[in-house]
Parts: structure tokens; C-alpha cells; sequence
């Protein structure tokens, strides 16, 4: 799957694609993913992880930036992040943005989907705010886009 052919018009990709780095990503790496999370994670996301390159995408008119994380930085998230895994047992941080957020999927306070929250506001689960259930949702039916600029 490559993420550029699904994500709607209201993404623009940073990066010409000679200029997207593509890592290696192994079947390790992944099940210390899938570990991580201890979650089954979607079918979307693993797709992107396993893929290797690292996306940037500016939603359009807006000043977002969503820069999605190596799969080495997932795995290491205690060294980046601390305490994000006290916080959120079940889920994992997959991108950052610009402004000082982390974007994570897993189980917050209302339900599984996607979150957004600054990385130095407290307590990642209780100051998170759902903006998508699914990453479909997100990436490619635009949902969600309003809530993030409401932020």
C-alpha cells in the first residue's frame, strides 16, 4: 500500500517522492511493534509502518504538519516519551506535528480511534483528543481534519 495513492485532497504531501527516505523494516521490528501496542492494530497503519517510508502531509489550509515516526522511534518510545505507555496502556504513537504533538492510536477516553495530544501537557489518556475513529476515516475521507484545527 502506498499511503499517496489512498490519502484525499485535503493532504498535501512535503516531500517529492525522490525525496522520501524509505527505511528497512523487518519482521522483527514489527512484532516489537504489535508488542508494544498491546493491541491488534489496523490494517492501515501496519500497512504504512511496514512500508518504510516516512510520510509529511499538510492539511491544506490549514498550518498542520503531520510528520509520521520511524518504526525505530515507535519502538523506543520510553526514550522519546516516557510516559506515554503509563498512560496508554493499549496503543502507540505513530506521528508528531510541528506544534508539539504526538498523534497516537489506542484506547482513550472515548474508545479506540485516533488521538491527538501535546507532548508536554500531563498526562497523555486524560488530555487526548479523539479526532478519528479509523484511519480511513482520517487519511482518506478527510474526517476529523475540523477537530484538529479546532485545537
Amino acid at each position: 500500500m502506498n499511503l499517496l495513492s489512498e490519502v484525499c485532497s485535503k493532504f498535501e504531501n512535503l516531500y517529492h517522492e525522490s525525496e522520501m527516505q524509505r527505511i528497512k523494516v523487518t519482521p522483527e521490528d514489527m512484532q516489537k511493534v504489535v508488542e508494544l501496542a498491546q493491541m491488534p492494530l489496523p490494517k492501515m497503519l501496519v500497512d504504512i509502518l511496514e512500508e518504510g517510508i516516512i510520510y509529511g502531509f499538510k492539511i491544506k489550509d490549514t498550518s498542520i504538519i503531520i510528520n509520521f515516526i520511524y518504526v525505530e522511534d515507535i519502538i523506543n518510545v520510553d526514550d522519546n516519551y516516557p510516559y506515554f505507555k503509563e498512560d496508554i496502556k493499549e496503543g502507540l504513537i505513530f506521528a508528531t506535528d510541528l506544534g508539539g504533538n504526538v498523534y497516537y492510536y489506542g484506547k482513550g477516553q472515548e474508545g479506540v480511534g485516533l488521538y491527538i495530544v501535546g507532548a508536554g501537557d500531563g498526562n497523555f489518556y486524560e488530555e487526548a483528543t479523539k479526532f478519528a475513529e479509523t484511519f480511513e476515516d482520517f487519511f482518506i475521507e478527510g474526517k476529523g481534519i475540523d477537530i484538529l484545527e479546532m485545537r
